[in-house]
């Protein structure tokens, strides 16, 4: 019997991993109550000839509303390029359509190489694709995505330590309207404010403000197979993550929005509206084969007088995933961070890994630190555990007798069976009740460990450089399935399940016995491509169990 729990509890772990990935189901998104004048219109039919542009279809009118004046669109340009480096990021915007050329995160890199450039945000490369696309809902102004902007800085810009900055992109059409974006920097944070004023120098229009993010997955791949990569919203306070392939043409989210975002598993891009209320949001998926995502915020209806002019705040963020960083850019972006259903339990040992590498300063350590920490919370438990798999044991003898003597009464053997039991004092889930109070710790680390930014090229000893990566121990020779070493760690792992499935308690069923000495090889080949971090929690806590395991063998010989 104590086999069989322990194996169900095993598996449930497994179940717990694959049922998280591919079956949790998403709150699928209502449309938006809105006026007529944000329903879609068709695009205009593309000539042959003619490059279609990939730029999110934003909602539209039917048809323009009476006052809304027709005047000839803005042709594409090819404007400058403005740089701006801060000590955190250097960005890089263009005055075509005053949007987002690239952002480079310093203190980042792409890969754990030395000579490997800083991490690159912006994935898309045609002008059409590009950020920070400012638009608005009606037709007449489509063409604004590319408008020629014109900057008020030279083409390169430095924000030192303690400074601030702020870059001004102007566009004007005669008898139409005029627009200003600021954009202000701060040098120690990658928060960005946003200002857009919309003057009216024509007849009076009504129009709702949209800014959009486009965007490829951050991580080549796609990231993780087990951790989330795509768009993501903060809607009523609950964050939404939308998988790529649950995107069905344009899928709408009534507000209020928080803010939305493209998100990877250590960074994320996100637009924040200040005071723009009533606001919704629209995602759609324009590039199947490279998954390419536009994440549209959209703003209140506005009707403009001639002369009267209209700003619109927001905020923007592109930088780590990390908890303090976002709390200190906006509370509400600290939401971004979640490690799924055990949120709860990873959130603290988050904290307790991050206080212990503060003074071991290095990660490694702080997870030994901290498997320890888990394991003398956990002792008395276990060990309750252990010594009632101990006495199970002891009874396995008087257990059988009583299912031969009867076997054909079964109803009458578990009485016998239960009796047994309150005459020796043993509880038949004693020794699996505390193992399964720990599944929700065991789970939260494996969470934490996998997608915290916090180890991300975070090196711990020899040749494990990067405890996020995989462990690998480099032979200069490509292996099947491995790639190009050994999984040396995760070996030991395996060894050491195996050391402790040797010194427990057997449950007498020789099939079952050889079923549970089957599970070290299943974990190491299971383990072989998880983080090398989530390894050594494992590892650690295999020999712990080892020890705590000899102790209770001893004293209860």
């Amino acid at each position: 019997m104590e086999k069989r729990v322990l194996l169900a509890i095993v598996l449930s772990i497994i179940v717990l991993v694959l049922w998280e990935k591919f079956f949790v189901p998403k709150r699928q998104p209502a449309p938006p109550s809105t006026s007529p004048a944000v329903e879609q219109v068709p695009p205009a039919p593309t000539k042959p000839d003619q490059a279609k542009p990939t730029v999110p279809k934003i909602p539209t009118s039917e048809a323009p509303a009476p006052s809304t004046p027709s005047f000839p669109a803005p042709a594409a340009h090819t404007g400058r390029d403005v740089r701006v480096e801060t000590p955190l990021y250097r960005a890089v915007f263009t005055e075509t359509g005053a949007r987002l050329k690239s952002f480079v995160l310093k203190r980042y890199r792409e890969t754990i190489e030395e000579d490997s450039p800083g991490k690159e945000l912006v994935k898309t490369s045609r002008i059409e694709d590009l950020p920070l696309a400012f638009n608005f809902v009606d037709r007449p102004v489509a063409a604004l995505n590319l408008a020629p902007y014109v900057a008020d800085s030279k083409t390169s810009v430095t924000v030192s330590e303690g400074q601030n900055h702020t870059l001004t992109f102007s566009y004007e059409a005669p008898g139409w309207l005029r627009i200003t974006r600021q954009y202000h920097f701060v040098a120690d944070s990658y928060l960005i404010d946003l200002s857009v004023s919309v003057e009216n120098l024509g007849d009076p229009w009504e129009n709702a403000p949209t800014l959009s993010l486009i965007s490829l997955p951050l991580s080549a791949g796609g990231g993780s197979r087990y951790t989330f990569q795509g768009p993501s919203l903060l809607v009523n306070n609950e964050l939404e993550e939308v998988k790529f392939k649950k995107i069905k043409g344009e899928e709408k989210f009534p507000g209020p929005i928080d803010w939305v975002a493209y998100t990877g598993q250590y960074f994320i891009m996100a637009l924040l509206p200040v005071n723009l209320t009533p606001n919704h949001a629209q995602l759609e998926a324009l590039d199947p084969a490279t998954q390419m995502v536009g994440v549209t915020l959209i703003g209140p209806k506005i009707a403009l007088q001639p002369g009267v002019q209209q700003q619109f705040n927001y905020k923007l963020y592109l930088g780590p995933k990390e908890v303090n960083t976002l709390k200190a850019a906006d509370p509400r972006l600290a939401k971004a961070v979640n490690f799924g259903w055990f949120d709860i339990i990873a959130q603290p040992l988050l904290v307790c890994l991050k206080f212990f590498n503060r003074y071991l300063h290095n990660y490694g350590y702080a997870i030994i630190l901290l498997t320890l920490l888990i394991k003398l919370l956990f002792w008395p438990l276990t060990h309750k555990s252990y010594v009632s798999m101990k006495a199970m044991k002891k009874l396995q003898p008087k257990m059988q007798k009583i299912r031969e003597k009867y076997k054909d009464d079964k109803e009458k053997m578990n009485q016998e069976v239960m009796q047994m039991y309150r005459t020796h004092k043993v509880n038949p889930i004693g020794g699996c009740l505390p193992m399964v109070l720990q599944i929700p710790v065991f789970f939260a680390l494996y969470r934490l460990l996998y997608s915290s930014i916090a180890i991300r090229h975070a090196p711990f000893l020899w040749w494990i450089n990067d405890l996020a990566a995989p462990d690998r121990f480099p032979i200069g020779v490509q292996i099947p399935y491995l790639g190009d070493g050994l999984p040396i760690l995760t070996v030991l792992m395996g060894v050491s399940m195996f050391a402790q499935q040797k010194m427990s308690p057997t449950g007498g069923d020789p099939k079952m016995e050889k079923m549970m000495m089957m599970m070290p090889v299943v974990f190491t080949v299971f383990f072989v491509n998880f983080p090398s971090g989530l390894v050594l929690y494992w590892l650690v806590n295999n020999i712990l169990s080892v020890g705590q395991q000899y102790y209770i063998n001893k004293k209860t010989a």
